[in-house]
């Protein structure tokens, strides 16, 4: 069942003829609509995304006003995926009906979703038409009218209405300009507004994409806990998150059991916490360990980590998708690094250069710290002759060491110093971060004196 041509034609090279005929189709109604309207707006601000976790802002398309609900949507253009699943689920009738007021989400604000999780949406007529109405409060609701409250949706669900210097929040996700239609109204949302599809551990194995993350729960005698009344808010990693973790590491921690419930714990709040009242600094989790909340741009970062995918609900509680997993801290820097494996050649070398005490001290620091085999990938004789070196050694070492603590929704590119006093090049790409070109493999290790960001190369200062 893809039937949006607009959307899918990057996606998948062949989009279904079925595409052609909805857009055809809908697009006849707008054009009707259109020859029956006096009243168009100008178009304003056009949708921001912040690149690295295509997370949109807070500035939203304004549309224009095209006649009923079904035509303004198609003929704005950016809800075009909106109007091809509403006609695949038979409700583009219904949204000729009314009044509604609709919270439509864009083109952009659907491109979010992982693709498997669109698809299974897709798939499921039943679960379509409530994701769908999910978005739909019967009656008309002006920007003059909306309140904070709860609001029963067409599908019998329930939103939450939340508002907080000036700009109000459904479900957490911001409210975007609104336009009135002859038999409602239109307000443009950022993110797809996701219902609750049961509990946390319902949602988790529901939704395609977290089976790592189930597994990893039922291993640690957790389900009982997140089915529980809660409430809870859960950052869930997807399954590539835990895939781009070093098997190394993830054998460490799933083989004891103490360690794979603090890492699992690290990642739940008590309490439900949908992202706009979600409080910046620290915040405790049930592991006992606190973990940092900041937010630019419109982007909310956990330890530093992007939310990709926000306000998930479920019956006790709200998830966050993100594409990293958290690490808590296992000590300080040190003792991350002689904890966790594949550092061996890294500690070694600390060590011979008498940084150990440095490294374990209040700090903080930033450190890049590459893997064992990073270290085994270099010419044995240039390895061999940093060793011999004691002032060349502690260069090559402290030139992986910045001063402070920067996670990396702080590590702005551009050049950085380093306590070697030689400056190393921070550059982004297509939300990875690169270090004199190497790109952070696994990012934000927390300790208690700093932060550990994981390298697959060394780098070597310019001599």
């Amino acid at each position: 069942m893809r039937t949006v041509e607009t959307v899918f034609v990057n996606r998948e090279s062949h989009p279904h003829r079925s595409a052609r005929r909805a857009v055809a189709l809908l697009s006849l109604f707008a054009l009707a609509a259109a020859a029956c309207s006096d009243d168009k707006n100008d178009a304003i601000t056009t949708t921001s995304a912040a690149s690295e976790v295509a997370t949109t802002t807070t500035e939203f398309e304004t549309p224009l006003p095209m006649g009923d609900i079904v035509a303004t949507a198609l003929t704005n253009q950016v809800f075009t995926q909106l109007a091809g699943m509403a006609l695949n689920a038979g409700l583009v009738e219904t949204l000729r009906g009314g009044p509604f007021t609709v919270f439509a989400p864009t083109d952009t604000a659907f491109g979010k979703l992982p693709l498997d999780v669109l698809h299974a949406v897709e798939d499921d007529p039943d679960l379509l038409k409530t994701a769908l109405l999910h978005h739909v409060v019967p009656g008309t609701i002006t920007p003059e009218q909306m309140a904070a409250g709860e609001l029963t949706t067409a599908a019998g669900t329930v939103l939450t209405v939340t508002e907080a210097d000036g700009t109000f929040y459904v479900d957490g996700s911001a409210m975007g300009a609104g336009v009135e239609a002859t038999n409602g109204y239109v307000y443009v949302m950022g993110d797809v507004l996701v219902p609750a599809l049961g509990d946390i551990i319902d949602v988790a194995t529901t939704l395609p994409g977290f089976e790592t993350l189930a597994a990893l729960a039922t291993q640690a005698d957790l389900i009982d806990t997140l089915k529980g009344d809660g409430p809870f808010t859960v950052f869930a990693p997807y399954d590539t998150a835990f895939a781009a973790l070093p098997p190394a590491i993830v054998d460490t921690v799933t083989s004891d059991d103490a360690l794979l419930t603090t890492v699992l714990t690290y990642h739940v709040l008590a309490g439900k916490y949908n992202l706009d009242q979600l409080p910046e600094g620290p915040i405790e989790t049930v592991a006992g360990v606190e973990l940092t909340v900041t937010k630019a741009d419109g982007v909310t970062y956990i330890d530093g980590n992007a939310v990709t995918v926000q306000n998930v609900q479920a019956t006790n509680g709200v998830i966050h998708v993100m594409s990293n997993v958290l690490v808590p801290p296992l000590g300080d820097i040190v003792d991350v690094a002689t904890t966790l494996p594949g550092f061996e050649t890294l500690a070694g070398l600390v060590t011979q250069a008498n940084l150990i005490d440095t490294l374990k001290g209040e700090g903080p620091f930033t450190v890049f710290a590459p893997t064992d085999d990073a270290f085994a990938a270099l010419d044995a004789a240039t390895l061999a002759a940093v060793q011999a070196d004691p002032d060349l050694l502690a260069t090559v070492l402290t030139y992986h060491v910045v001063a402070g603590k920067l996670t990396t929704d702080m590590l702005v590119p551009g050049s950085l110093m380093t306590v070697a006093g030689v400056e190393l090049e921070v550059t982004k790409v297509d939300g990875v971060t690169y270090v004199d070109g190497i790109p952070i493999v696994v990012q934000n290790v927390q300790a208690t004196n700093g932060v550990v960001h994981v390298l697959s190369a060394v780098l070597v200062p310019a001599s």
